[in-house]
């Protein structure tokens, strides 16, 4: 167990800064924010790998280091979640908010789909 801690811990600092970057763009631009703002707009190619008319800020070699962060943030998740149902100190609290991350969403698109 003490290896996967250390395989989550420097996989979560290695992509951190990129995680919560694209966790504010998702921000942004579920409030719609980014069509109000050229900077936010900008930054947004970034997210979304489009380019604007005066061009993006993405490449390949971003597009590969999104590739592996996505990968990574798979994995550590995962690892997060068999860590806290393993080692946490009250395993039936992890198991439930575990369910809750899956039933809450599911209950708001089902809502969604019938309203």
């Amino acid at each position: 167990m003490q290896k996967l801690r250390t395989l989550h811990l420097y996989l979560g600092c290695i992509f951190a800064p990129m995680l919560l970057f694209f966790a504010v763009s998702g921000i942004w631009q579920t409030l719609n924010l980014g069509s109000q703002s050229k900077t936010l707009a900008l930054l947004s190619t970034i997210h979304t790998s489009h380019s604007l008319k005066m061009g993006g800020l993405t490449s390949p070699w971003l597009m590969i280091f999104v590739l592996l962060m996505t990968i990574a943030f798979i994995l550590t998740t995962i690892l997060g979640v068999v860590m806290a149902i393993t080692q946490g100190k009250n395993r039936t609290v992890a198991w439930r908010c575990l369910a809750a991350g899956v039933i809450i969403p599911l209950v708001l698109v089902l809502l969604r789909l019938v309203a």
